[in-house]
């Protein structure tokens, strides 16, 4: 079963983003792996995403892509062909891949979700809320004057700010690591945005990660600097990223989230977000 599955780091990981670009216009309501989501991990060196055996999993039947994994530390996320995603052979494959990790996110109605099940994993205790809003021309429509794209080298400077004031103390971003996430195949600067304060200071930023016209996108990250919270200036960076993937023709938009993150669920329920599933990740016996 494993010959079907092969690892590895940043060429593997870019292979990716185009399979599931497509699988992210079939269901805008699942929360399964996202080409935003590596897009975003492609921030990291080469030398970290090649650790382990790879950050990236392709799974390929016929040479052809039909399932993805992104490996973090213990946790594997992962997509699968809309196609497939209850066929039993592809289902073996990656439930035999899991038995590695100590959490695991197969979508609900799939065969590997069912075959773990079977195995003794369970439901982790703690879900997540994906929350989704449709996109269209009211959205597209909207503008702000004090957000605008990361175009220059000072933006970069300042998105990078805003990102490392609002994840302190554990963010690593860093210059480095925005260009080479700026560098990679998913990202597109339409969709990387600062809103700025009227003194002229970086407040907020967020980046959107577009899958096509049509199709779902997703936020991936927000933040709003330790400066200047709840004023706003978070809402606005949403929104104005949300424009600007409407006016792209992306269908909608989506998040996921720690439930018990209160503070971000109704962050995003203000932009009009609204919560259409909670998940959970599955843990091995004895979890």
């Amino acid at each position: 079963m494993n010959g079907m599955m092969t690892r590895g780091g940043r060429e593997i990981g870019e292979g990716l983003i185009e399979p599931l670009r497509s699988w992210a216009g079939h269901a805008p309501f699942d929360a399964q792996l996202h080409p935003g989501d590596i897009g975003w991990h492609l921030r990291h060196p080469d030398d970290q995403l090649a650790e382990n055996g790879g950050a990236f999993l392709v799974w390929r039947r016929d040479g052809v892509p039909v399932a993805a994994g992104l490996a973090e530390a213990n946790v594997l996320r992962i997509a699968v062909d809309p196609a497939l995603d209850r066929d039993p052979v592809l289902g073996e494959a990656i439930a035999e891949v899991a038995e590695g990790f100590d959490y695991v996110d197969p979508l609900a109605r799939s065969a590997a979700r069912r075959l773990l099940l079977g195995r003794g994993w369970s439901a982790e205790r703690d879900p997540w809320v994906l929350l989704l809003k449709e996109l269209g021309p009211q959205d597209a429509d909207r503008e702000d004057p004090g957000t605008r794209r990361v175009a220059a080298p000072d933006d970069a400077a300042a998105r990078l700010e805003v990102q490392r004031s609002a994840f302190s103390p554990g963010s690593t971003f860093s210059v480095d690591r925005w260009e080479r996430m700026a560098a990679c195949p998913a990202y597109d600067p339409r969709f990387d945005l600062v809103t700025w304060a009227p003194d002229g200071t970086p407040a907020a930023a967020a980046t959107g990660w577009f899958a096509g016209p049509g199709r779902c996108a997703i936020l991936e990250p927000v933040g709003t600097h330790a400066d200047h919270r709840r004023k706003g200036f978070g809402r606005r960076v949403n929104l104005a990223v949300m424009a600007a993937l409407a006016k792209a023709g992306a269908g909608a938009v989506r998040v996921h989230t720690p439930a018990a993150n209160t503070a971000a669920v109704a962050a995003y329920e203000a932009c009009g977000l609204r919560r259409v599933d909670l998940t959970t990740d599955l843990v091995p016996p004895g979890s």
